[in-house]
């Protein structure tokens, strides 16, 4: 079952893809990133953008940047629909992982769109 991503404001942003690679998916069906070894969040770039623990995306400094419902500081809007699903690009060979920030409860500034697209490929 595919997970929906909020942002901070409770808007869908994304969802995770029950798929081999765990790749996440803007609303609109671009391919941005995927989940490794479960709890790293890499871009389909290859690039370390953070880190999915507890139901919650984590950026490079421990900051709360992206929500499921069940943890969303905000109430969860209604689900608009979803664009089409694009083809998944081959990943590109993942970055060396940073040591784990120290998580935070405090937010993140950037929006979890402009985060997520920091892994987009082209």
């Amino acid at each position: 079952m595919e997970k929906t991503l909020y942002d901070k404001k409770g808007d869908t942003v994304a969802y995770i893809a029950t798929d081999y690679h765990g790749a996440i998916f803007l609303w609109d069906g671009h391919p941005v990133a995927y989940l490794y070894e479960e709890d790293h969040l890499y871009g389909i770039n290859g690039r370390h953008l953070g880190w999915f623990i507890n139901e919650i995306i984590y950026d490079q400094e421990g900051a709360r940047i992206g929500f499921t419902s069940s943890t969303c500081p905000a109430a969860v809007g209604k689900r608009r629909p979803k664009g089409k699903r694009m083809v998944l690009p081959e990943l590109r060979p993942r970055w060396a992982a940073p040591p784990l920030a120290k998580l935070t409860f405090r937010e993140a500034d950037q929006d979890l769109a402009d985060f997520l697209n920091e892994g987009r490929v082209g």
